[in-house]
């Protein structure tokens, strides 16, 4: 009986040791990958932010480097409040931008640094594969361009108003969870966490009723003839050829005025 006992501590000495065994790189592991989810969500945001912010950037679009308040929104402390000029980001309760002062070897081991510095956002326009809708759009970006620049004609609607924005950063993970070089950018990093958006930058609304006008003239091959009407319309002045004074601003005309059955009061 005490034999028996004896084999049976044992055997359970021997099975906590190799549980243990499996289970604590587990534990460790189970913290980092719960930062590095974290992190990965801010990335995805930040992308659509800066796929969003590029609505406001000329046709050209932003550099390459991430504007400062990315950084500040997604990638900082939560507890800053935000601001329009350039502040110190400080550090994510969960993950930080720079070393950290750790308070047990539990943190330390299991840490999740972001190098400030490699922190970017990338723009292009020349999305692959286009759909059918992006080839309609651009004929229908060319037809616009044939009369734009004519009086009174601006088409000005982009093309291809797609615009992807990529948004990158190396992490270091420490020694429980190294992946190994990875190439980020133009660096080799232990890890590389990155998101692409896209957004239609040109919406292909009009702000008010002029630039409406100016788009819909651009669509008409009439309003090339605006100024030989305006010419004979001159002719107007004379007794017997008073009709002709209609034809002033008569070609390409786009009434703004006008409103469909229901909205008419």
């Amino acid at each position: 009986m005490n034999n028996a006992s004896a084999r049976q501590r044992g055997s359970a000495l021997v099975e906590t040791t190799i549980l243990m065994v499996v289970m604590l790189p587990l534990v460790y592991a189970v913290a980092m990958i719960g930062k590095l989810i974290d992190l990965k969500q801010n990335v995805e945001q930040a992308s659509r932010y800066a796929a969003w912010e590029a609505t406001v950037y000329p046709a050209s679009g932003p550099g390459g480097s991430a504007p400062q308040n990315i950084t500040q929104r997604f990638f900082g402390s939560p507890e800053n409040l935000l601001q329009s000029h350039a502040v110190d980001p400080g550090n994510h309760s969960l993950w930080g931008l720079s070393d950290q002062q750790h308070q047990n070897r539990f943190e330390a081991d299991t840490q999740v640094l972001i190098d400030q510095s490699s922190i970017q956002a990338s723009y292009r326009r020349d999305i692959a594969q286009p759909t059918t809708a992006m080839r309609v759009g651009q004929l229908a970006g060319k037809s616009g361009e044939v009369l734009d620049g004519l009086s009174g004609n601006a088409w000005g609607l982009s093309a291809d108003g797609l615009l992807e924005a990529n948004v990158s950063l190396e992490v270091n993970t420490g020694t429980w969870l190294n992946a190994g070089a990875v190439q980020c950018g133009d660096a080799a990093s232990t890890t590389c966490l990155n998101s692409n958006a896209v957004i239609l930058v040109d919406g292909w609304s009009s702000s008010d009723d002029t630039q409406a006008r100016q788009r819909v003239r651009s669509l008409m091959p009439a309003s090339a003839l605006e100024p030989l009407g305006d010419a004979v319309s001159v002719v107007g002045n004379l007794p017997m050829f008073g009709e002709l004074k209609g034809l002033k601003n008569a070609f390409g005309h786009v009434d703004m005025s006008v409103l469909p059955a229901y909205a008419k009061p």
